[in-house]
């Protein structure tokens, strides 16, 4: 087995387990080492494709959380933002996409420190289509949408239940849409469809054995030492970005 393939697999099964635990993306954890062997272009398809099945997953197990209005007005925003998204996948280099991945991680671990219990928002159907929109366009070309979506989450209120079911639904559909766009853009290779297919089993595998443990570990504390991790891998793709 390649030596790529395999890394690429094991980093979507700690993902997935990660997410599993404490609701942080599964491509925040993955991709950073996954861009360490292979183009970014690569590793923002494959993990698209992955993270579809995962996400099935995890809606079919949260949605009797979710409010599937906000979800709705959320996906239709996702459609223009991954006709865009793709654009940039297609036109910006790929320094450009690992410097902005690198960022984007940052991003998500000081935006959940920030907004938390700090800034509060009633939930409108303009934030909701915006949210969708920057969400479809950031998760077309780099995956990495959760911290647009968290924030959203963190400064309406949502509580663990609602906030996990709700973005559940949506980064599944966000992901039908920018599967569907990348598809019919042609960007997909047999390279891409093997290593997806290779991944998928073990991101699965890894969410399903987080499922009982949630209650047995201090999530809190979990969550605190997964965003030093995070950081640390936004730092190496920002390095690798530079070099």
């Amino acid at each position: 087995m390649e030596t790529e393939l395999l890394i690429s697999m094991l980093a979507w099964f700690l993902g997935s387990f990660v997410c599993g635990l404490c609701g942080l993306g599964a491509a925040i954890i993955a991709m950073p080492f996954m861009i360490l062997v292979l183009p970014v272009q690569t590793v923002t398809m494959v993990s698209c494709l992955t993270a579809l099945g995962l996400t099935g997953a995890m809606a079919l197990q949260y949605m009797k959380y979710c409010r599937k209005k906000t979800v709705l007005w959320m996906a239709l925003g996702a459609v223009p933002g991954a006709l865009t998204g793709v654009q940039v996948l297609q036109n910006v280099s790929e320094h450009v996409l690992e410097l902005g991945i690198g960022v984007l991680i940052i991003f998500c671990v000081a935006g959940m420190q920030f907004f938390q219990n700090r800034l509060k928002i009633r939930e409108r159907t303009a934030y909701s289509l915006l949210t969708g929109f920057l969400g479809g366009l950031v998760g077309t070309c780099v995956t990495i949408d959760g911290p647009v979506v968290a924030i959203y989450g963190l400064l309406a209120g949502w509580n663990p239940q609602l906030f996990l079911g709700t973005t559940s639904l949506f980064f599944f559909l966000r992901s039908i849409v920018s599967c569907s766009v990348q598809w019919s853009a042609g960007l997909y290779t047999e390279q891409i469809l093997t290593y997806a297919l290779w991944c998928l089993p073990l991101s699965l595998l890894g969410f399903y054995l987080s499922v009982p443990l949630l209650r047995r570990i201090n999530v809190t504390f979990f969550r605190s030492v997964v965003k030093v991790i995070i950081v640390f891998a936004g730092c190496l793709c920002l390095y690798k970005g530079l070099a």
